[in-house]
């Protein structure tokens, strides 16, 4: 039992000295009056810099009144709270001009942003509450969520300087592929991890990870650009020199992935177009010529087939500002969150079976989201592959069916009679406990281009991924 005569670091000078003083290996005991209550701070010193760790613990949210986000979760509220009190430090620190230069900005290791959280599932009966799902298992949705979030604590650790304060809005621009290689149960305590794997000249990738009993089963990469709070522009960020093989590896594989995006989106429409409707037009034609007997004969059509449409599910909701990053728009995890679950519901009632989160492919954010605007979610099954089937790159086959549901954001205003695009989601489930599903054919041209659109990007993250594992 901590009582009142502990209380000494109740103050934020203590609170800098908690970080001061905390050695590796030996974590300091620090009171955040903001929240009231005691946290360690372990500072992991290694070659060429340190590193932060936290254990996090379900704060109090007494006497932090005014901070936006802080109801996402326990583990949200804690990296939010450091966040803030980073914040906080860097603003006693002389400002920084607006207009750095490479110069201005030290060189930095990964491991100076490596941050790891702890879900001490297994003595922190609330904590796991939080997380569990109907399955005694570790709810994925607040997962994704959790992930967004201390990605951003990692970009804000690695753009900090030591003797000024940077005025800079980070946000997330994307998220790669993030692939499931099992399942954590609710009683087993797991860390997340993450650090800065590559920088350009105003964006960062970071690499995450969640591990239980020292096994990764979560993968990811997110992409985050650093912007001027102003003007918008784009800013330098502090570019990262890596030190060991696993670092080069993973510096290397990055530069490997910015590089084929920015080559996607410096080609032409037109010349993509023209190539992919190439590559297409033949599935397409088949695709179609599969749903005839659906729009035309239903009576007589393949009872074991679906038309496209016919998967839908949607929901709307406003946006409240319990869920708003720290520059006061809708935090991009909450968005992945809300999505993933509607996509759940989506392939568990497509198939009535038991349902697996196997990946979620690339999520580009489009547009921000806003306090107050409403968010429509539009989800649908784009097609499925049945146990056994040859995989779209023709190199395994699938233990289980598998689906593949495509979730879209759209920010609506019906007063302007206005919808906008803000993201697009694409997730795949299997179902463990079916040998089949139906088969799922487009009805239209233009929903057999998405589907198509959907198939190739597979293939080709396929073949990337045994072409990674071969170097």
């Amino acid at each position: 039992m901590l009582h009142r005569g502990m209380r000494v670091a109740a103050t934020a000078a203590a609170r800098r000295l908690g970080l001061q003083e905390a050695r590796a290996g030996r974590p300091k005991l620090v009171y955040w009056p903001k929240t009231g209550h005691f946290g360690k701070i372990s500072i992991m010193e290694h070659r060429g810099g340190r590193g932060m760790a936290i254990d996090a613990k379900a704060p109090s949210i007494d006497g932090y009144k005014n901070r936006p986000g802080r109801f996402h979760s326990p583990i949200v509220d804690t990296l939010w709270q450091l966040r803030m009190d980073l914040a906080e430090d860097s603003r006693r620190l002389p400002l920084a001009p607006v207009n750095a230069t490479e110069a201005d900005l030290p060189v930095k290791s990964p491991e100076d942003s490596c941050t790891r959280v702890t879900y001490d599932f297994s003595t922190n009966y609330a904590l796991a509450e939080s997380y569990r799902s109907p399955w005694d298992q570790v709810r994925m949705g607040k997962i994704l969520e959790d992930l967004d979030a201390m990605a951003g604590n990692v970009a804000m650790q690695h753009t900090r300087l030591k003797d000024k304060h940077r005025e800079l809005m980070i946000v997330t621009a994307g998220v790669d592929r993030i692939t499931l290689n099992g399942r954590a149960s609710i009683k087993d305590d797991i860390v997340l991890e993450g650090k800065v794997t590559w920088t350009g000249r105003s964006s960062m990738e970071i690499g995450m990870s969640v591990k239980t009993n020292d096994s990764t089963w979560i993968c990811a990469n997110f992409t985050f650009v650093a912007r001027e709070p102003s003007t918008g522009k784009a800013a330098l960020v502090n570019p990262i020199v890596p030190s060991t093989d696993d670092e080069r590896i993973a510096f290397e594989r990055a530069a490997q992935r910015q590089n084929l995006k920015k080559l996607k989106r410096t080609s032409s429409d037109g010349e993509l177009a023209l190539k992919q409707r190439e590559q297409t037009k033949s599935i397409i034609g088949n695709l179609l010529e599969k749903a005839a007997p659906l729009k035309r004969m239903p009576a007589l059509a393949d009872k074991n087939s679906i038309l496209m449409y016919k998967t839908a599910l949607s929901n709307a909701l406003t946006c409240q500002p319990q869920g708003q990053n720290i520059h006061g728009r809708i935090f991009g995890g909450f968005l992945m969150r809300r999505a993933f679950e509607l996509a759940h519901a989506t392939a568990q009632l497509f198939s009535g079976g038991e349902i697996i989160f196997l990946e979620v492919d690339d999520v580009t954010f489009k547009r921000p989201v806003n306090i107050g605007d409403l968010l429509q979610l539009e989800s649908v099954v784009l097609y499925t592959q049945q146990k056994d089937e040859r995989s779209l790159a023709g190199t395994d086959h699938r233990p289980h069916p598998e689906i593949h549901v495509e979730v879209v954001a759209y920010v609506t205003d019906p007063s302007k009679l206005t919808s906008h695009v803000s993201n697009t989601f694409n997730f795949t489930f299997a179902v463990r406990n079916k040998e089949k599903v139906l088969a799922v054919y487009p009805g239209t041209e233009l929903e057999a281009e998405r589907v198509v659109r959907m198939m190739l990007t597979d293939k080709e993250q396929e073949e990337h991924d045994l072409a990674t594992m071969a170097s």
